[in-house]
């Protein structure tokens, strides 16, 4: 079964974050049949859904699981405090297409810190 979203993006952000600790959520992930997984530079896993919403929205839910990432690396809890922990994060991202062309872009919020996220089809 294929999924009008599959393909090959690459993974752009930027956070509002100004602690001490790094964040690096770019890079390539395929999505196959609407879902995705990755592991990111500090090997965390990153498992999302893609749900299409309507013709210009779609719900990103992602479950981050950093148990085999480096040991200085953590995630962020919604109150701003670093977790070892799997976190979920949700998002309604803006879907743009032009021909087989597909972007989505929107924001994560993760307690006070906003991390705007992009995702570029760069195959189909």
């Amino acid at each position: 079964m294929t999924h009008e979203l599959d393909g090959q993006y690459l993974i752009t952000t930027t956070s509002s974050y100004q602690g001490p600790l790094e964040i690096d959520a770019d890079g390539v992930t395929e999505i196959r049949d609407g879902k995705t997984e990755r592991r990111d530079a500090a090997n965390c896993l990153w498992s999302s859904t893609f749900t299409l919403l309507n013709e210009n929205e779609v719900e990103m839910v992602t479950i981050a699981d950093p148990t085999d990432a480096n040991a200085d690396f953590s995630l962020m809890n919604p109150d701003g405090t670093p977790s070892l922990q799997p976190v979920t994060y949700r998002a309604i991202l803006k879907l743009a297409r032009k021909g087989d062309k597909i972007q989505m872009t929107g924001k994560v919020e993760d307690g006070d810190n906003v991390i705007f996220i992009t995702l570029r089809r760069i195959e189909s």
